[in-house]
């Protein structure tokens, strides 16, 4: 459930003269400015991960931050290996770029050219799936599949209807990478995470890394992955997640996703467009006017990013086990602390508070959320809110009386009662990391009216 930020593509790319000593911050400076910056969020069991850094040539620093475990309290290893999600797509696009330059596919082939049985496939362009302009749905609902096989995959593609002709507007959609995965097994006759592997892990020097196709990520170095839930420790365990295939999978450590971060800035790994922009959920962003090219994944329970700085000759890769709302918002603060641009304080949740029965009134049913209908319901130990659509789950922490706080966005939620004492409506208060607040209001939408109130008139 990653939340997409879209950026304007640019036309810089390489070749951008690198910053004067006098204007690079110090390697300490930053790092101290970074550990200042997260501590209060790890006080409150907000963030938990690992940030690696390297300043040019130099051997990368990784600054580590709550725990491992955080129910053991197994410290966080700078050595951790954490589900990249989308990053992943940096791999999946370059194998059919790859494919493509070899002449094994052609961008402007129809996909049912590669999997037959998609027979309503003929109009849908490999190029516009690779671009997500090819009008496919965003996500494979939970619980979908009945395992992760290819052959499963398509079976359930065919069920769906298919877009008309593209390219469309732009849609991000997982469900586009996992149908090149299984186009990029057809054309190679090899397993998919095989291929990624001997292709570019291994040749990359990312040992420590792999990808996976389904179920959670374990192994020793995998610190266990946490949702915002309830005291004690206002965790719990992350919502299950859907199929990886080439959406999704690839489970790496910071310094790993460092050496797949040179692969795209020196083109080993060649993900620019001509004009400018980048592939495979890669953007091109500028700020302070230095260009920036970064990408973002997130599965439940953790989230990933990497962030080249080509001006400066930094370089960023971070991995978090802790889903909640720093997540959403660090990679605009390392830009701006890489940069000497000023960063606003953490914005710091109100404490939670103890759960009562008058919390307890909210569940029901809610429109006029930017996700659509949701509903709050109860569950162990207080609530959750339901994206009805999507069947996302996500807890609720009590922070007063009346009033909740959502940790995946810092939205703070307040009961409106009407004259019964019902909640009829909720106000919704956003606060994310380097972003203006926004508001919006839940409407409930499965109260009955009251009933009319009459005076009967004496006589009668």
């Amino acid at each position: 459930m990653v939340r997409i930020f879209m950026t304007a593509l640019i036309g810089l790319v390489l070749g951008v003269q690198p910053g004067s000593a006098q204007s690079q911050p110090e390697a300490s400076t930053l790092e101290r400015a970074i550990e200042a910056w997260v501590a209060p969020l790890v006080e409150s069991r907000d963030f938990s991960g690992v940030i690696m850094i390297r300043h040019g040539d130099a051997e990368p620093v990784g600054l580590t931050f709550g725990y491992g475990d955080w129910v053991s309290g197994a410290p966080m290893s700078a050595e951790a290996a954490f589900p990249a999600g989308s990053i992943t797509k940096s791999l999946t696009a370059a194998m059919v770029r790859r494919l493509v330059a070899e002449r094994r596919l052609s961008l402007d082939d129809p996909v049912n050219r590669y999997i037959p049985e998609l027979t309503g496939y003929g109009d849908v362009r490999l190029g516009d799936v690779l671009t997500h302009t090819a009008g496919l749905g965003r996500d494979i609902p939970p619980g979908t599949l009945a395992d992760a096989r290819s052959d499963t995959l398509v079976r359930w593609l065919r069920e769906q209807s298919a877009p008309g002709a593209g390219p469309h507007d732009y849609a991000y959609s997982n469900i586009g990478y996992a149908l090149l995965a299984v186009v990029i097994e057809r054309a190679t006759n090899a397993r998919f995470e095989t291929l990624l592997t001997t292709e570019f892990l291994i040749p990359l020097g990312m040992q420590d890394s792999r990808v996976v196709r389904a179920g959670p990520a374990t192994g020793a170095a995998v610190p266990t992955g946490y949702a915002t839930g309830p005291l004690p420790l206002d965790l719990r365990a992350p919502m299950p997640d859907s199929p990886a295939l080439g959406a999704s999978g690839l489970v790496a450590t910071t310094r790993d996703l460092l050496r797949l971060a040179d692969a795209v800035r020196t083109r080993r790994i060649d993900l620019f467009e001509p004009d400018g922009s980048l592939t495979g959920s890669w953007s091109v962003i500028q700020l302070a006017g230095e260009t920036i090219y970064t990408i973002q994944g997130s599965v439940p329970g953790y989230s990933a990013g990497i962030s080249v700085l080509p001006g400066r000759d930094i370089a960023f890769a971070y991995g978090t086990n802790i889903e909640s709302y720093p997540n959403w918002g660090l990679r605009d603060v390392l830009h701006a602390l890489a940069l000497d641009q000023p960063v606003p304080p953490a914005a710091v949740r109100p404490r939670t508070d103890r759960l009562t029965e008058a919390h307890l009134d909210a569940v029901g049913a809610y429109s006029g959320s930017p996700f659509g209908p949701v509903a709050i319901r109860p569950t162990d130990g207080g609530l959750e809110l339901v994206l009805t659509e999507r069947d996302w789950v996500f807890y609720l922490t009590p922070t007063g009386p009346d009033a909740l706080n959502w940790r995946l966005f810092n939205t703070d939620f307040a009961y409106d009662r009407d004259e019964a004492g019902r909640v009829s409506a909720i106000t919704a208060r956003e606060t994310g990391l380097g972003e203006s607040p926004r508001l919006w209001r839940l409407e409930r939408t499965d109260l009955p009216p009251l009933p009319e109130i009459t005076t009967e008139t004496a006589g009668n």
